[in-house]
């Protein structure tokens, strides 16, 4: 899945966010969907690390927001987001 065509798309009709903001949730979709860890790349402290970091917050928010939609099934969250990022797969 695209992650960042994923976050780009639940961002839509936010104002323009920063790349660190947009690399920190796409970490964490990614993470919330593949179980990987995620790091910031930044230095501690630094705007960025604190933009980084504030992504990875609204990944998570917007992750539960799925989940609510889904009624807690989290191959339904899963394959909302995979839709949102266009990648969802269609059965034959």
């Amino acid at each position: 899945m695209d992650y960042r065509k994923a976050t780009e798309k639940l961002l839509e009709h936010d104002p323009k966010r920063s790349a660190p903001f947009l690399e920190g949730m796409a970490a964490v979709l990614q993470n919330r969907v593949d179980r990987t860890p995620v790091t910031s790349p930044y230095a501690v402290g630094s705007v960025q690390d604190d933009a980084f970091l504030a992504g990875r917050m609204r990944a998570h928010n917007e992750f539960r927001n799925l989940l609510i939609e889904a009624n807690s099934d989290r191959a339904a969250a899963i394959a909302r987001l995979q839709q949102l990022a266009g990648t969802e797969r269609r059965a034959a």
